[in-house]
């Protein structure tokens, strides 16, 4: 293989994908644990939609950057140019590994460092709603809405179809600018 060119179908990319993975994981546990702690912090003031909140969604939004980051390093180590196809693949294992690498992250930040930061921000939601000044009825159905503290497998699933397509599209981006045979 040292007298082969390297090309798009000889070139493992598996190390872009977990750097880009790992640079989107350690964005998305450190703004989410921001957004925890800042949600905490605030008083429950009746509001739908906080600050801190913002912060979580924005966290998800530049965890897009995977894909971007792995089509980068992928496309930069070899030399080489893929199609966009190859860039969403690439962008779309970015995302999961993220995902994985990120639930770990969580999950020994909120049960070896702070074990009660995830029931403090269910209660804060709890205190919430309660400030809405809502009946019975529609207290009892709005605590329905509100996700039990801790990691679930929904909750992982969903982050990762989310994270997932998001990735998969910031490889698609990733690979036009950086992999481009234009």
């Amino acid at each position: 293989m040292e007298n082969e060119q390297m090309t798009a179908e000889n070139a493992s990319y598996w190390t872009s994908v977990f750097i880009g993975g790992l640079i989107a994981a350690v964005v998305l546990s450190v703004l989410g644990l921001v957004s925890q702690y800042m949600t905490v912090a605030s008083e429950p003031t009746g509001s739908s939609f906080t600050v801190s909140q913002a912060i979580g969604t924005f966290a998800c939004l530049l965890g897009a950057i995977g894909g971007f980051i792995a089509t980068r390093h992928y496309a930069k180590e070899f030399d080489i140019t893929f199609p966009i196809g190859k860039g969403a693949l690439i962008g779309l294992m970015a995302g999961l590994v993220a995902v994985v690498i990120s639930t770990l992250i969580t999950w020994v930040w909120t049960t070896l460092i702070d074990p009660e930061i995830n029931q403090a921000v269910y209660d804060w939601a709890i205190a919430n709603l309660e400030a809405q000044n809502m009946t019975d009825d529609q207290m009892e159905m709005a605590k329905g809405f509100i996700p039990e503290p801790g990691i679930s497998i929904v909750t992982v699933l969903i982050s990762a179809a989310v994270l997932g397509i998001l990735n998969a599209i910031s490889g698609l981006v990733g690979a036009k600018v950086f992999a481009s045979e234009d």
